[in-house]
């Protein structure tokens, strides 16, 4: 077995040994998650992308998408990727590794101070790499003040920091971390995507009515066969921007975050659909996932402002479509 799958296995056993559905509820409704970011770092799984000498896995991008569809199939309240990606530029550039997750955002100036305004996974966090047009910070959130965005059960926050706190750490621009954002968040889209489509098919299978399985009414079943596809296009389209080179790149990743948003909404209209009034109750798992699809839909961009971005990229090249994605798609 090569390294690749004993990870993947060892991150799946870790998954259903520690992050259950009813540890995620407690998680989105306050309880902290220091225990299980505690497991998690125990285990290996927080330096996935460090080189060996450092104590990672060196592990490929391809293996690290395939974790992020196991994290986001288990709904893990926890930002796993942009942690990853923020340690190894923080090794890369010399820094000494800080404890806890770090949660990944657009910053801007306030005066003397900082804000970010959406924040995905602020409530699980220690830290927040802030991305500026002029400069990137690792801020820690303990100086931060922080406001909650309204929504039931959302990690997502606004922050502001009065002043650059004297803990932070300032890294170079020559990234496109809101490329990565995309990327990684198209990645939990699909892997929370293919667990809605598993936990509809096990309703439409053993909900009755009128006397038969409701997965057995021919509307029902072609409804379903669309949330597969949807389901399948978003991981190829997640697969494709996380494959190559470390960092992902422009267009595949507004490729795979387009597509991954636009899936996430036809995918959670078809679940709902099939599974009725049940489906947004808290005693259903369902909605533990299309809570977050509807959230990730909008996290580093929807597939509106990507679709944007593809288009000003096409009409500034020369030749067809075709030829457009053939030079900026990693061959499958």
């Amino acid at each position: 077995m090569s390294l690749d799958n004993l990870i993947l296995d060892a991150f799946g056993q870790w998954l259903e040994g520690e992050v259950s559905a009813e540890r995620v509820r407690r998680i989105d409704l306050g309880e902290p998650a220091d225990g299980l970011w505690r497991s998690l770092a125990e285990h290996g799984f927080a330096d996935l992308l460090l080189p060996e000498e450092l104590g990672g896995a060196a592990a490929s991008p391809e293996t690290a998408c395939h974790l992020l569809f196991a994290a986001g199939g288990a709904a893990l309240p926890l930002p796993l990727a942009s942690t990853w990606w923020a340690r190894l530029a923080l090794a890369e550039a010399g820094f000494a590794l800080p404890e806890g997750p770090i949660a990944l955002a657009s910053g801007e100036r306030n005066g003397q101070g900082l804000r970010c305004q959406t924040v995905a996974f602020a409530a699980q966090s220690g830290w927040v790499l802030a991305t500026l047009p002029e400069d990137v910070w690792l801020l820690p959130l303990d100086s931060a003040q922080h406001q909650a965005d309204g929504v039931h059960a959302s990690a997502t926050e606004e922050l502001f920091w009065p002043e650059i706190p004297s803990g932070a750490l300032r890294l170079s621009t020559d990234r496109d971390w809101h490329a990565l954002g995309a990327t990684c968040t198209a990645a939990l889209i699909a892997g929370a995507a293919e667990r809605v489509l598993q936990l509809t098919l096990d309703f439409a299978t053993t909900r009755q009515q009128f006397g038969k399985p409701v997965g057995g009414f021919q509307a029902v079943q072609q409804q379903i066969s669309v949330l597969a596809e949807e389901v399948f296009a978003a991981r190829m389209a997640a697969q494709l921007a996380l494959r190559g080179p470390t960092w992902p790149q422009g267009v595949p990743a507004a490729v795979a975050k387009a597509r991954c948003s636009s899936a996430a909404v036809r995918i959670c209209t078809i679940a709902h659909a099939v599974f009725g009034a049940i489906g947004v109750t808290e005693e259903c798992d369902l909605q533990l996932y299309t809570r977050r699809l509807y959230a990730w839909r909008s996290d580093f961009g929807s597939e509106a402002y990507w679709q944007l971005m593809i288009g000003r990229a096409a009409l500034r090249e020369s030749g067809d479509s075709l030829a457009f994605l053939r030079r900026h798609l990693p061959a499958v």
